[in-house]
């Protein structure tokens, strides 16, 4: 196969950069009922009468911000959720009560606060009220009880919590304001592990805000209050850099945007929304295994990628920017550079970057050492011409054993040393003729055609083999598009087409003279209907493979193709583009993956890994997310993409990257405007290596040069069409390149 080339990838990782692993995130609050169980905390005016402690609003007032704030999408827990204490030790209790509020935000903390509901009193002022807020401030620290280091790292964010809560509650209920905001050194703030607040509604010991703060309405407008709090809280842009590190934090969207704009390396959090709004990150430096994905690192730096891989065995570093390998320990340096007098002067794992040293230097080649072919020269000639005796030449070559290859796979065909003029190899006949043929497959509909198609791959019926018959719908292209590689995989089988009601007598007929013993129906119950399978049964044994979605259907249809030396992957809505990678496929033991536009699944994603991926078509049918995902996946020097301006420009793209496979001496074509003739003809390129044309009412220009060359280059004597669309005036124009 011919070598990946990356194209665009570095307009490609500029705009969408490999982001870093991230734990799922959250705005999460943890709130804090103050005291329970044994502590009542303060009995305030009326409680020895009444029973109604402090203890008792902390949990009243906190389930009812609770609820509030998951009304608002917040994840909220509690430090406790009944009339309970921790520990009958106060210090443990209050030990145990932050590690609690802790544990709820292990790996989510910069998206957490904690907030300590509590009311004051001042027994011996019955006078003294209002609200007043608690926070850690770094002036505060004390030798005796020093904070959480974390609560020193979120000093600055709990004052911008404080001041938030502090205002709001201010503005949002019937309280009046006390002490105000207040710097100290209080356990359960100095020890949270996320910004945190401590809120003391009212004094208790006041007889007439007692009463208030028992009141419904006013835990309510309390919570309501917590809410907008939390809200403005979060309601901020972070510019942060690759390693997570914060550079600025503000209000403003604008502000944040242009200023990652001009760093490097950087990303814009939204903390409300919790998603990065920019990235201009560019971990361009994979780590990848050789058979998956699942040891792959990210890398900003080089040397940092290489000392990683390192670590373990059979491990590559690819530069996903340019899509080339930079290290590895288990890849040979296949390409060489090689001096006509001074021998090898360079090694390097792809052609590009050999080319690219080869290129310093007069007298120089490029050798790739695994087929031994020599793929780039600045002095030696090709001196060795393939011609046959009727079409002339066809191509030429460095070395001689490079042209009896592809001699070989025609008859009266000679290899000439020009420079001596000896006729080197030929297979020369004197019998024989050249001459060219055009055969039409075509049947009165679809179903038909697929059934003149079987005949011609097997005009005797099964002889061998696993005798096994792919069934796909006649009239829904999603399910049947990756049938030709499954096709592929049992013995070339036959793709015939049904209805969806009931299995039609042509089929039925077809299967008996191929002398079928298997049937494998593809989609669910909507395709082929219940009714069908039914019937197959009473004759054959047969299996669906079928899922809930189009995609659900192609990744069932993969399970069964675990081998597969590379993958295509297509767009599920739109299918010329796969109809063409089915064939392809189908010759060369590739398979077909299906995606939606904008999104790659992480199933799939598993079966593309450590395989060479094609993307076929452009951005506007597989987004470059997608391709970022599978070159995050993959590594850059495993993906490429193939896409023409239009649909036959793309099928050019796929044909030419597997040139080096396609020597056939037929050609099929079929119409690129409906898919089910070439879908069925993917069993014929299978048997035969052959490129399928897909043409619509003219031929494509790029298809005009494609088809000259590869009827210049090679001895084409025939010429499939499949189907009924494509008129004889396109075909005469299509046999005309190739003879």
């Amino acid at each position: 196969m011919k070598k990946i080339h990356v194209l665009s990838f570095f307009v490609l990782f500029s705009l969408f950069a490999i982001f870093p692993t991230e734990a799922a995130a959250e705005r999460t609050v943890v709130l804090d009922p103050g005291h329970g169980g044994i502590y009542s905390g303060t009995t305030g005016y009326s409680g020895a009468s009444t029973g109604y402690y402090e203890k008792h609003f902390n949990l009243e007032t906190a389930k009812k911000m609770k609820a509030a704030l998951e009304a608002e999408g917040y994840d909220v827990h509690m430090t406790r959720e009944g009339d309970t204490q921790f520990s009958s030790v106060l210090r443990t209790d209050l030990k145990m009560r932050s590690d609690n509020g802790n544990d709820y935000v292990k790996g989510n903390n910069d998206n957490a606060i904690f907030l300590s509901i509590h009311s004051n009193a001042l027994p011996s002022n019955p006078y003294m009220r209002g609200y007043e807020t608690y926070y850690f401030d770094m002036d505060t620290i004390s030798s005796t009880y020093p904070p959480d280091p974390m609560q020193i790292e979120y000093a600055p964010e709990s004052k911008r919590l404080t001041n938030a809560v502090h205002k709001n509650i201010l503005a949002g209920t019937p309280l009046k304001e006390g002490r105000g905001k207040v710097p100290g050194n209080l356990y359960v703030t100095r020890n949270a592990q996320m910004p945190s607040a401590l809120l003391e509604f009212g004094y208790m010991s006041n007889p007439e805000e007692e009463k208030l703060i028992q009141t419904a309405s006013f835990q309510n407008q309390a919570a309501a209050a917590v809410v907008k709090a939390a809200d403005e809280f979060f309601q901020v842009y972070e510019v942060r850099t690759h390693d997570d590190e914060l550079l600025k934090r503000t209000e403003d969207k604008g502000e944040a945007l242009d200023y990652a704009e001009s760093k490097d390396n950087v990303y814009v959090f939204d903390k409300y929304a919790q998603e990065r709004i920019y990235n201009n990150i560019n971990k361009r430096y994979g780590v990848y295994h050789s058979s998956n994905s699942s040891a792959t690192e990210l890398f900003l730096d080089r040397d940092e990628a290489i000392a990683h891989a390192k670590k373990w065995k059979n491990m590559r570093v690819v530069d996903n920017k340019e899509g080339r390998v930079i290290w590895s320990n288990y890849l040979d340096k296949s390409y060489k550079v090689v001096h006509s007098n001074q021998g090898t002067l360079f090694e390097a794992y792809t052609e590009d970057e050999a080319v690219a040293y080869a290129k310093k230097w007069k007298n120089t080649s490029v050798i790739n050492e695994k087929n031994d072919k020599v793929v780039w020269t600045n002095y030696l000639k090709e001196i060795y011409d393939v011609t046959h005796t009727e079409k002339g030449s066809l191509a030429s070559f460095y070395r001689e054993d490079e042209a009896v290859a592809y001699a070989k796979h025609w008859k009266n065909t000679k290899v000439t040393n020009t420079q001596s003029g000896d006729v080197v190899w030929d297979n020369i006949e004197s019998g024989y003729s050249y001459a060219f043929d055009t055969k039409k497959l075509s049947g009165k509909d679809r179903m038909k055609t697929a059934v003149e198609v079987s005949k011609e791959l097997y005009p005797n019926g099964f002889q061998s083999g696993s005798r096994t018959v792919v069934l796909a719908t006649a009239f829904e292209f999603a399910d049947a598009l990756s049938a030709g590689p499954l096709a592929a995989k049992y013995d070339n089988a036959p793709i015939l087409l049904n209805r969806t009601e009931s299995l039609s007598t042509e089929v039925s007929q077809e299967l008996a003279r191929l002398k079928a013993d298997k049937v494998l129906l593809l989609g669910g119950e909507n395709a082929l209907s219940k009714k069908v399978e039914d019937q197959l049964k009473k004759n054959y044994a047969v299996e669906r493979i079928s899922g809930k979605t189009r995609i659900e259907s192609n990744i069932a249809i993969n399970k069964h193709l675990t081998n597969a030396e590379g993958v295509f992957v297509a767009s599920s809505t739109s299918f010329p583009d796969a109809l063409e990678a089915s064939a392809i496929a189908a010759a060369n033991g590739w398979s077909i993956i299906l995606t939606d536009k904008e999104e790659i699944g992480d199933e799939s994603l598993a079966y593309l890994a450590g395989k060479e991926v094609a993307i076929l078509g452009g951005t506007a049918v597989v987004s470059e997310k997608v391709e970022k995902a599978i070159i995050n996946n993959n590594g850059a020097d495993r993906v490429v993409r193939l896409s023409g301006a239009t649909r036959y420009g793309t099928v050019v793209e796929a044909i030419r990257h597997f040139e080096d496979e396609l020597h056939a001496d037929t050609v099929l074509t079929a119409t690129g405007t409906n898919y089910p003739d070439a879908l069925t003809a993917s069993s014929l390129s299978a048997k035969t290596s052959a490129p399928l044309i897909l043409v619509g009412k003219d031929l494509d220009p790029d298809m005009k040069e494609l088809l000259q060359t590869y009827g210049r280059e090679n001895v084409v004597d025939r010429l499939d069409v499949i189907g009924g669309v494509v008129t004889d005036q396109l075909r005469n124009e299509i046999a005309g390149y190739l003879k």
